[in-house]
């Protein structure tokens, strides 16, 4: 059984746990980690598995694995959706909330023939939040193209530069490396820059003594690798070094202490103490880490306001950070992969170590 046929199951277990006879599936993501479709379209999961798309997609969709039925419909997508669920006995269909649009909505309660609709939130992305084999691998080849490219963009960073310029030159090495994309727009930031968390790639030139903060991740077989480092040139000044320390220790500390069965509130909380106890804990304004996978940003969140609970095969980001208007930030990540003891790093970038 591929896959995808034992992602279906887990999809038909939670229907007929929840009186549902089928579920509309219309996130990017989720269609494609139901079927390994890469296109526009929309899977219907019941007792058959039917992905609607159009014929610009023919090909693509003639080439999903295993037993997916194919509907190319002229009606487009949701035309295909709504002649599939008619042809069934499905009474009580789910449909995606978040991701279902509004006038789709209204399309499927006029034009469906006697089937009650549910909004449902989460179902597929609870079961993406634990990657199989497959999915840790593809992550891992992703951070090792990004890891490569990183190291060489470290190397040639020199006064003068641009933000602009090294963001797009890591971004054309990353993908002439292998990638087939970005996983999201690469922050670079130097100095004063780097207090944004999600800073702009802009005009500020590179200076002696600046920290150069670059947030980037390559995408491999539809999956996301995340890192950040953050690198000083020149010599740091004794503000910028008790900052640089705080977020290293933190992160260290996160990354030793992360382990199946912990409560994800309780991971923030090894990174966030540390930070607080140097006197910074007002500097750090965001959770500890997210997951990734199919989406850069995914299940389980790693903050103080989590429930979440580490599971093995869970692939999370650990990213400390502090940020001072006017002055900078600092942030270190990588992309981990909970084991049944503890994490495995999978982005393997040296980080810079200042000396004492």
């Amino acid at each position: 059984m591929s896959a995808y046929a034992k992602r279906r199951r887990k999809v038909r277990d939670w229907l007929q746990a929840n009186g549902v006879d089928a579920i509309l599936v219309t996130s990017a993501a989720n269609v494609r980690y139901l079927s390994g479709f890469g296109g526009e379209g929309m899977v219907v999961i019941g007792t058959d598995a039917v992905l609607c798309t159009d014929r610009r997609y023919e090909i693509e969709a003639g080439a999903v694995p295993g037993r997916v039925k194919v509907q190319l419909h002229p009606g487009g997508h949701l035309g295909g959706v709504i002649e599939a669920l008619n042809s069934t006995k499905a009474k009580r269909v789910a449909f995606e909330a978040e991701s279902t649009l509004y006038s789709s909505y209204e399309n499927l309660t006029a034009r469906l023939d006697g089937i009650e609709t549910v909004p449902v939130r989460g179902v597929i992305e609870q079961l993406r939040a634990v990657k199989d084999r497959t999915e840790v691998d593809a992550i891992r080849r992703a951070a090792a193209i990004m890891d490569k490219s990183l190291q060489q963009m470290a190397s040639c960073l020199e006064p003068g530069m641009t933000e602009r310029e090294v963001a797009l030159d890591l971004d054309r090495a990353t993908i002439l490396a292998g990638s087939e994309g970005m996983a999201f727009d690469t922050i670079a930031a130097f100095g004063p820059s780097a207090a944004h968390p999600h800073a702009v790639p802009g005009a500020r030139k590179l200076k002696l003594g600046h920290m150069v903060k670059i947030d980037c991740g390559a995408r491999v077989d539809g999956y996301c690798s995340d890192i950040t480092r953050t690198y000083i040139v020149g010599t740091p000044g004794d503000q910028l070094r008790q900052i640089y320390q705080a977020v290293f220790d933190a992160q260290w500390a996160a990354c030793e202490a992360a382990k199946p069965g912990m409560n994800c509130r309780d991971l923030d909380a090894v990174a966030r103490d540390i930070i607080t106890q140097r006197g910074f804990g007002e500097q750090f304004g965001h959770g500890l880490g997210h997951g990734v996978g199919l989406q850069v940003h995914e299940l389980p969140r790693v903050s103080s306001r989590s429930e979440d609970v580490l599971k093995p095969g869970m692939v999370v980001t650990i990213e400390p950070g502090i940020y001072i208007e006017g002055f900078g930030g600092v942030r270190i990540e990588d992309t981990v992969v909970i084991t049944r003891s503890g994490c495995e790093p999978l982005t393997l970038a040296p980080k810079q170590q200042l000396d004492p």
